[in-house]
């Protein structure tokens, strides 16, 4: 459930906060500049490799600063179909960073298929399987099941597994209940979720209606493992960011109301995109909507 409990902090008392900013693979710099601006740590560094990728390796002991921060990774799996996964195509990839995972000292976070239920990927389980790079919703069960089994038998037990769909849960997406891969495969559960605002299809929506019923089915197919908010970000109202500007909202409100919130009692992280793509997601589009943000945090 999203309700809240008796005595539950409001969410931005009782998370740990991280970031992807945009560029910092290249100059990890970025990521401390960003923390100067905020005037606080970061609990989570949260970046985005492709297959092929070998981790965790040297860009994560960076990133991990001494075991004080979670590296959370994204896995794009690459012109691949669920089922080469499923009958050990990639196996020897997959020891490989069971290797890396042996040799590394902390624990890292890593969300394969990353928004699998999305329709605009084209590794999306359907039912057809007919998506260029994805299959049957069986099928995406057993890559899921051999991924982490693989990984897991050859060492890498300090690899933590994120299941990460979108929050999005119109007619054309998949619904995630029928691609859960099992309560043993799953460490964490992941959403990702963003407020693109008013215009074209949209409509302006707050933390707990993007996020709500998609958490609500992921804690009911898994009976404690920690939710992570991987992606989160709000269009920025004052600004034609991709959207117009809307003077009927503020990001600021946005970010203070879902910090402010005491539902999702199982929500442990939250995780900033920090790049300005469709929509200008930072969190410092807006002097006041950066304000907010450090004073729900603090």
């Amino acid at each position: 459930m999203s309700a809240a409990g008796p005595d539950l902090p409001p969410l931005g008392q009782r998370v740990q906060f991280g970031a992807y900013v945009d560029g910092m693979i290249a100059d990890p710099s970025k990521l401390l500049a960003f923390e100067k601006q905020l005037g606080r740590t970061t609990e989570v560094a949260s970046y985005f490799y492709g297959f092929g990728d070998e981790f965790p390796a040297v860009t994560e002991q960076t990133f991990a600063r001494g075991g004080t921060r979670e590296v959370l990774l994204s896995w794009d799996m690459g012109p691949t179909r669920f089922i080469d996964w499923s009958t050990g195509v990639h196996d020897a990839y997959l020891r490989r960073i069971a290797a890396h995972a042996r040799a590394y000292p902390y624990q890292v976070f890593v969300r394969p298929w990353p928004e699998m239920n999305g329709d605009w990927q084209d590794f999306q389980p359907t039912a057809a399987g007919t998506e260029k790079h994805g299959g049957t919703p069986a099928q995406f069960i057993a890559a899921w099941r051999h991924v982490v089994t693989t990984v897991r038998n050859a060492g890498g037990d300090n690899i933590k597994w994120v299941f990460n769909p979108t929050a999005d849960t119109y007619p054309e997406t998949t619904d995630v209940r029928i691609i859960w891969p099992g309560a043993e495969y799953v460490d964490v559960l992941g959403l990702d979720g963003y407020n693109w605002g008013v215009g074209g299809p949209f409509r302006w929506r707050s933390f707990a209606e993007i996020f709500h019923v998609q958490y609500t089915r992921l804690t009911a197919l898994h009976p404690s493992a920690p939710v992570w908010i991987c992606e989160f970000g709000s269009k920025e109202p004052a600004i034609d960011d991709g959207a117009p500007v809307d003077p009927t909202h503020s990001k600021a409100a946005w970010v203070r109301t879902a910090l402010a919130s005491t539902a999702f009692p199982r929500i442990t992280t939250l995780v900033a995109f920090q790049v300005r793509k469709e929509r200008d997601w930072r969190v410092d589009s807006s002097a006041a909507a950066l304000a907010q943000l450090q004073r729900g945090l603090a």
